[in-house]
């Protein structure tokens, strides 16, 4: 289990968001959710109990997910990041080198595990 820790959920289609989120709180984290990487920018700016990001990389808004992640790369460095997207594959070189790449349609289980496994490595 997660024991509660703060997982910060990035994801404009709500359905997508909620499946996410869903699953994580089903694995025991405390989800904070944002539809906009202009917003989640505001909440990781305000939380400082926040142990990981699952971010989508196409948003609305003047932040993406790839410069979500990398700015909470320079504000945090020990944040795990995970990116996720259906359209684009890992390797592009925009997202920060020791962030993980999820492939949508993913399996909400295997997202939390890997975010579990993630915050545990940083512990």
């Amino acid at each position: 289990m997660a024991n509660g820790a703060v997982v910060l959920v990035v994801e404009d289609e709500p359905l997508v968001r909620a499946l996410t989120v869903d699953a994580l709180e089903d694995d025991g984290f405390n989800v904070l959710e944002a539809a906009t990487g202009d917003y989640a920018l505001t909440v990781l700016r305000g939380r400082n109990d926040i142990r990981a990001v699952v971010t989508d990389v196409e948003m609305p808004g003047q932040i993406d997910g790839f410069a979500l992640a990398n700015i909470a790369r320079e504000m945090r460095p020990e944040l795990p990041i995970i990116v996720m997207s259906g359209r684009m594959q890992p390797g592009f070189g925009r997202e920060p080198p020791d962030a993980r790449f999820v492939s949508k349609p993913f399996s909400p289980t295997r997202l939390a595990g890997l975010v579990r496994e993630l915050i545990s490595e940083k512990a």
